[in-house]
């Protein structure tokens, strides 16, 4: 036997007994199925098939083969299919939560570059705040995280690996009331409402404890809500130029802004203001192959942006 086409051949003119009901079923003319199978004889050695006008009848040597093609046939049917659904796992679409700062390092570039290198683009991103993008990856909504990796120490079943990150600065407008002062302290900072994403419950131990107008505790998962809240570093900086707002970001997310005087950032500066992300994921859930390549991309476009975030690495 060359193929499993050859043993549904024989199991099937061994079932009709006929060559018109055996190449209907077959899907084949009747010409081609009589040369099939005398190209399948010639190739054994032995006739398989006795015939007659009106029929055909198994030889020794097709019973032999009947006695195990049913479970060759149902094997490589079975192997076709795991097959296919690799192909399609490894096709299917990839769903990415990423973080507001994480976005604007490297998430919206490195999407633009995979869907820019992809005939197709497979993937979605979506962005969130540290709490909802390690619950989608939980919950299986996403694929990935690229967020805080620090968020996710005490999360059963996740695995982390940081990618970077760099000092954050507190900025406003140059219109704020802070904006032209060389004596800013904390007590300062808190006058003011924060505009930045929800933040993790440990911040608030390293920050005074009056939060003023800066933002709020929640009363129920402990986390830091700032009094502007918001999901993307666009609306951070769009509340900042209302002038009242006071947000927080690496310096070189904002350098633009500083070039042309737009912003001016604060003479606050503590070790523990600075930004760090990297990947998340479920540790038991394999990647598809699109995902595999949306990270390799991602690494590429990370260590481009290297030195810009870590300007004296």
């Amino acid at each position: 036997m060359r193929s499993v086409r050859d043993l549904r051949i024989v199991r099937s003119l061994a079932l009709h007994r006929n060559f018109a009901r055996a190449a209907d079923e077959l899907g084949m003319s009747q010409p081609n199925l009589s040369r099939a199978l005398r190209s399948l004889e010639d190739s054994v050695g032995m006739p398989l098939f006795d015939r007659s006008r009106t029929s055909v009848t198994p030889t020794v040597a097709a019973e032999i083969v009947l006695q195990r093609c049913d479970a060759l046939i149902a094997g490589f049917d079975d192997l076709a299919q795991t097959l296919e659904l690799k192909r399609n796992e490894d096709q299917r679409g990839f769903r990415v939560s990423v973080g507001p700062f994480a976005a604007e390092a490297v998430g919206l570039e490195s999407f633009a570059d995979h869907a820019g290198t992809s005939r197709i683009s497979l993937g979605r991103l979506v962005v969130r705040d540290w709490r909802t993008c390690l619950e989608d990856v939980l919950d299986g909504r996403s694929d990935l995280a690229i967020t805080d990796t620090r968020s996710a120490a005490d999360r059963p079943g996740l695995a982390t690996e940081t990618l970077g990150g760099g000092p954050v600065s507190f900025f406003c407008h140059w219109r704020h009331p802070l904006a032209q002062r060389s004596d800013v302290g904390w007590d300062d900072i808190m006058r003011f409402p924060w505009a930045l994403t929800l933040m993790q419950g440990r911040w608030l131990d390293l920050l005074p404890q009056d939060l003023g107008a800066a933002g709020r505790r929640d009363p129920e998962t402990g986390d830091f809500v700032p009094a502007i809240c918001v999901d993307s570093f666009s609306a951070m900086t769009a509340a900042v130029r209302n002038e009242r707002a006071i947000s927080a970001a690496p310096p070189a997310f904002i350098r633009d802004e500083i070039e042309r005087g737009d912003f001016v950032t604060l003479p606050v500066e503590e070790p523990w203001m600075r930004m760090e992300y990297g990947l998340v994921w479920h540790a038991e859930r394999s990647w598809p192959r699109t995902l595999v390549r949306f990270v390799d991309t991602l690494r590429v476009t990370q260590a481009r942006q290297k030195t810009l975030l870590n300007p004296g690495a």
